[in-house]
């Protein structure tokens, strides 16, 4: 690890060619993948529940009122391209962020089964310099590649304890994998053409680690007004330990995950149109990893807001359509600078098929066009994410 690091934040200064996901997931413990689904997507939100029934994770209470067993995924490509300094690039990626199962019990409790992304440590990178050798510039080429990444399955139990007033809880653990690799290839001609007398074996470096740690939430939601709904999160990550796996001496990193608080406020202006805001923060610094702190960003905080406006009927319901936005400051720093993002976004739910007057088959669908900046590092990114539910008795 003493002779892997150096060169990874070596790449960081010259990223050049970049596939995969976003070059962010280089930094700390990666790129931040919330795990929301198309709802949350279309309307700005922040990880709290919000009128939209729908299997959350860390977030049992927004499963309330899905009075059938519910069967819920998402799957999220998303498209992008960057600038730093003079070097451009793309990628292109697909992920499943959110895994879910709901099961009521009764009218008032239910119980969930979560899985989903937290943060994303996929990325490569292609760089081209010289070496002086003795006194002869010899060509090199160095690839980077990072595959792996963070993810939390929970179990959760909500109750509404009055008809206005709904606690609930969810206990899991982080889990995941991580294998970066360094390889660098000596060009066998010197910058003259001549031929190098004796070519230069390539060298190659590779890291496996595994990922592991409790996460516990609180969660709350309260209706004040018959029109208002409340909703607040805490969410505990305690320590993520990152594990060696192959036994070369390299060191367990032990990550000290803060507390995330989460808030939500919707309001059904008319049996058409909701209004909806909501926020998360939490401070990523004192994370107990010298080279982690040394990019966290303090503290980081997401904001967003978002209407629906139901337009009428289509298929075998409703048919909402919705619009949003969203602007976050991201856990770490990549090349010294925080990194901001930020996205607006469109959506609609159609319903396939109700029994009674209870949606027991549909999908969301999210659109979202927006960017990343940090210093000279500037990110386009387009994301879609189409989430599917399916009932039944």
């Amino acid at each position: 690890m003493r002779r892997f690091f150096p060169m990874l934040l070596w790449s960081l200064v010259f990223p050049g060619a970049v596939i995969g996901q976003s070059i962010l997931g280089s930094s700390g413990l990666g790129t931040r993948t919330e795990p929301l689904d198309a709802v949350q997507r279309a309307l700005g939100g922040a990880g709290a529940a919000i009128q939209s029934s729908t299997v959350l994770p860390g977030d049992p209470t927004a499963s309330l009122d899905l009075l059938a067993p519910t069967l819920t995924f998402t799957i999220q490509p998303t498209w992008g391209d960057y600038t730093v300094g003079s070097d451009e690039g793309d990628f292109a990626a697909t992920r499943f962020p959110v895994f879910g199962f709901a099961f009521p019990i009764g009218t008032t409790s239910v119980l969930t089964l979560t899985m989903g992304s937290k943060f994303d440590q996929r990325w490569s990178a292609v760089v081209q310099d010289s070496l002086d050798l003795g006194g002869t510039m010899v060509g090199i080429t160095d690839e980077f590649r990072s595959e792996g990444g963070v993810s939390t399955a929970r179990a959760g139990w909500a109750k509404r304890l009055t008809p206005t007033l709904a606690v609930g809880a969810t206990a899991g653990m982080h889990m995941g994998g991580l294998t970066r690799s360094f390889r660098r290839t000596f060009a066998q001609t010197v910058l003259d053409s001549v031929s190098v007398a004796e070519p230069i074996d390539p060298f190659s470096d590779i890291g496996r680690w595994t990922h592991s740690g409790p996460v516990v939430s609180l969660n709350v939601s309260w209706d004040p007004i018959r029109s208002v709904q409340l909703t607040g999160a805490i969410d505990w990550s305690g320590t993520i330990a990152v594990t060696p796996t192959d036994d070369v001496g390299r060191e367990t990193l032990d990550v000290d995950v803060p507390l995330e608080f989460k808030l939500a406020a919707t309001t059904q202006v008319s049996p058409a149109l909701m209004i909806t805001a909501g926020m998360s923060t939490a401070n990523w610094s004192d994370l107990g990893v010298p080279q982690i702190d040394s990019v966290g960003v303090g503290r980081a905080s997401t904001i967003g807001a978002g209407i629906q406006w139901d337009i009428g009927n289509f298929w075998a319901g409703g048919f909402p359509l919705r619009l949003g936005y969203r602007r976050a400051s991201l856990p770490f720093r990549f090349r010294g600078d925080a990194v901001k993002e930020s996205a607006v976004s469109f959506g609609f739910a159609v319903t396939m098929f109700q029994d009674q007057g209870l949606p027991l088959a549909g999908f969301d669908v999210a659109w979202e066009m927006g960017g990343r900046s940090s210093g000279d590092f500037d990110e386009n990114l387009r994301r879609l994410t189409v989430s599917v539910r399916i009932g039944g008795r």
